[in-house]
């Protein structure tokens, strides 16, 4: 196996891209906090993993990533259990809302922008701070930092038919590209992931029309499963450590918007 020095937290982890990515992440050596709220989903992943490896490549901390707690866990856990800094961060937690911002439900703005933004800034600012410090202490490592945050094409291209949620992916854009120009000189590497239509449990879990979903899915198919992103996100933290492939937009071939 390689990259047994490096140690990971995914967020989201218990389905779709989260858990796709954790399975490929450990397959290439990597030591992986899990985290998510589906505490039995992630014991399942937690047991496929180590049984693979013949060894714990992988624990679980359950529990909601906004909360400052289990955030602290997640990132103390790194230490006492393989006694490494976390040198991955792919942040995968997040959860939409269909709508417009005429059509969508107000009262569920606050949770959304609380899970997909402010939720995200404190990740950011927790790893990124344990990052600046793993990196003063030892500055010639040639160990990657890399941090890695899920955004979505409809943060580019905001669509009029699901603005509010599109406005959070918007933010997490501005976020991720600003956390990028200020760790970049520091050696740490910040990576947004745009992808277009997936195909996982998230629609069905925020509510969207699952009949429009799945015409949707036959007009532009095949479209992209939780697995096509993590193969993506394998490869860039593969990279050598002065190699950043900052900014990645991935679509079903026949989806042309957004």
């Amino acid at each position: 196996m390689k990259n047994t020095n490096r140690v990971g937290i995914i967020t989201g982890a218990s389905s779709g891209i989260g858990r796709n990515t954790a399975l490929r992440i450990a397959s290439d050596g990597f030591r992986i906090v899990l985290n998510g709220r589906n505490e039995k989903e992630l014991d399942l992943l937690k047991e496929e993993i180590n049984t693979q490896a013949g060894e714990e490549l992988a624990i679980v901390i359950a529990g909601d990533i906004t909360d400052k707690i289990t955030l602290a866990r997640c990132i103390e856990s790194c230490k006492t259990h393989w006694d490494l800094s976390p040198s991955l961060f792919i942040a995968c937690a997040g959860r939409g809302l269909p709508g417009t911002l005429i059509t969508s439900d107000e009262m569920q703005w606050e949770s959304l922008w609380h899970t997909n933004v402010l939720g995200l800034q404190h990740q950011l600012k927790a790893i990124s701070q344990v990052m600046i410090a793993s990196k003063e202490k030892d500055p010639e490592t040639k160990t990657p930092l890399d941090i890695v945050v899920l955004g979505s094409t409809i943060g580019r291209n905001v669509s009029p038919f699901n603005s509010v949620y599109g406005a959070t992916k918007f933010a997490t854009h501005g976020l991720t590209e600003a956390l990028r120009r200020e760790l970049g000189p520091k050696g740490i590497r910040v990576t947004l992931i745009e992808p277009g239509l997936v195909a996982t449990n998230f629609q069905e879990s925020a509510g969207y029309d699952m009949d429009w979903f799945e015409n949707y899915c036959n007009e532009i198919g095949p479209v992209l499963i939780g697995d096509d992103v993590a193969k993506v996100i394998q490869f860039l933290v593969q990279m050598p450590e002065n190699v950043h492939l900052d900014n990645i937009s991935i679509r079903p071939t026949r989806q042309s918007y957004p």
